[in-house]
């Protein structure tokens, strides 16, 4: 199963601790991610797609919304437990830079940010404290998962450095086929679709009266630029429900079809538990 990073990061974590069965592979990056899912209709990927106090990851959307070969097949949620890391030798007072990726490094502002550190933008978590553990650079540290610091022979200064002890990520299993999914983890059904409506008053209100009409429960709604036009957007929805609604939903999605300018349905999916 493919992830996004290297050895030590969030996205393999998931894939080890909700798929065990599965090898996860990394690659560099999202692009890569999807070039291997489009090119092998066997592969599967885990990506992240929203963390819950930085919003979501657009650049996972915007691909998967173009890419119509691609379904979500469920979905899954990851604590966000950070951690700073360095050379044996480095401490607190020492360091003066730290690296991570973007979203990791906004996740813990709270903690580098008043001891006046400065931050450097990294492609991803595991990735900046490999590069720290290789370069032996003076001063500098990674902000990465505890187990990028086991995995890489980094000594952690501190920990946790998370803004927010509830922080987490959930991410989409994402492939051109359906997989066998571990049993007894599901959770609740999911539904995602993206739509453009008519540039007017009252059009986007009308698609949301659909579900409204039928009490279908929107858990997102999200808006993101709609691709040559300028300052007009798309809209991302997810619904969640019980089985017994889905012929509810799917009679909705039939209506929202024929009301909207553009629409892409993107899997109708379990959430899976955290324990079996």
């Amino acid at each position: 199963m493919y992830y996004q990073g290297e050895p030590g990061a969030f996205s393999e974590a998931a894939i080890l601790h909700y798929f065990p069965g599965e090898e996860p592979q990394g690659l560099p990056s999202f692009e890569a991610a999807f070039a291997q899912l489009l090119d092998d209709s066997h592969a599967f990927g885990l990506l992240p797609i929203e963390n819950a106090y930085r919003g979501p990851v657009t650049e996972v959307w915007d691909r998967l919304v173009g890419n119509d070969r691609l379904t979500i097949w469920a979905e899954v949620v990851e604590p966000v437990h950070l951690a700073l890391m360095a050379h044996a030798g480095e401490t607190l007072t020492s360091i003066r830079r730290v690296r991570s990726h973007p979203q990791a490094l906004m996740q813990s502002r709270g903690f580098w940010q008043p001891r006046g550190y400065e931050a450097e933008p990294s492609l991803d978590t595991a990735g900046s404290a490999r590069e720290v553990a290789e370069n032996h650079w003076p001063g500098v540290a990674a902000i990465a998962s505890p187990r990028a610091a086991q995995r890489y022979g980094l000594n952690i200064l501190a920990a946790p450095l998370e803004d927010y002890p509830d922080n987490r990520t959930r991410f989409w299993l994402i492939s051109q086929r359906q997989p066998r999914l571990p049993e007894g983890r599901v959770q609740t059904m999911k539904a995602t679709l993206a739509f453009d409506v008519v540039h007017q008053p009252g059009s986007l209100s009308r698609v949301l009266n659909i579900f409204s009409a039928r009490q279908i429960d929107l858990t997102k709604i999200e808006s993101r630029p709609r691709p040559g036009v300028p300052f007009e957007f798309r809209f991302w929805i997810d619904v969640a429900l019980r089985d017994t609604e889905a012929a509810t939903l799917f009679e909705a999605l039939a209506q929202v079809q024929t009301s909207v300018l553009f629409y892409r349905f993107l899997g109708y999916y379990p959430a899976l538990a955290d324990e079996a």
